[in-house]
């Protein structure tokens, strides 16, 4: 069916690997990229389940951790474009996602995420050196259906752009058709709904709201973010060139 899946080294090989027990592509012309440290570790991790169903979509993972934890309930990253045949409202019929893309950048981390694509030609893209928590939804699709009065679909989902160094705090939703900007954070449990084109925010509440601006952040605790800091400041001092 023409699935590809490769592991991309450090060094730049290419490694093809269709057998990958965790990565699941259902469909035809489905691509998977991902880069990886060591073939036999990644092969062996528990973080990561991608399902695709569907054709022509393409996965774009770069250097990512995704920790698993179930004592805190650490999940890692999941991935699904289309979903499996459903035994409820159409049993047995597929819900074929095509020409869906997803770009995830490098130096990510993804705590416990699901991202979801149902509808054609939508996309989900991650900048780098991000940071998501747990309970996480993205989800570039409503999976049903609203129409007009005269049965025309309204509520197409197209994309999910978040930018390069955005922390997406516990329990967050992002919809579809919405915009995360660079050096943003995402306060708990908020739902955003709409594109924010300003970095350096803090969007929080239901719907997301910009409730703090000229912000950034660190993934250092206070702490230590203190100490970083202060031996920064000194050998910037000690060396003023």
């Amino acid at each position: 069916m023409n699935n590809k899946i490769i592991l991309m080294l450090p060094d730049g090989t290419e490694i093809e690997n269709n057998s990958i027990k965790f990565i699941h592509l259902n469909g035809k012309n489905n691509t998977v990229r991902i880069k990886v440290d060591d073939v036999s570790a990644f092969e062996k991790q528990k973080g990561l389940l991608i399902a695709v169903f569907g054709e022509n979509n393409i996965i774009n993972i770069g250097k990512v951790f995704y920790p698993v934890n179930d004592t805190i309930g650490l999940t890692g990253l999941t991935i699904n474009i289309g979903n499996p045949p459903e035994d409820t409202i159409d049993p047995g019929v597929n819900r074929y996602a095509n020409n869906c893309k997803i770009d995830i950048g490098d130096n990510i981390i993804f705590c416990g995420a699901r991202l979801f694509l149902q509808d054609d030609n939508s996309s989900i893209s991650i900048g780098d050196d991000c940071m998501f928590s747990w309970g996480i939804d993205v989800w570039c699709t409503d999976v049903h259906t609203i129409t007009d009065l005269e049965g025309n679909p309204l509520n197409f989902g197209k994309s999910i752009e978040i930018g390069n160094h955005v922390w997406v705090g516990k329990d967050v939703k992002v919809g579809k058709n919405t915009k995360i900007s660079d050096d943003s954070i995402v306060g708990w449990g908020s739902i955003v709904t709409k594109k924010f084109e300003q970095s350096n925010v803090i969007l929080a509440g239901n719907p997301a709201k910009i409730v703090k601006e000229n912000i950034n952040w660190n993934f250092r605790d206070l702490q230590n973010y203190q100490i970083y800091r202060q031996n920064f400041c000194s050998q910037k001092t000690s060396n003023p060139d």
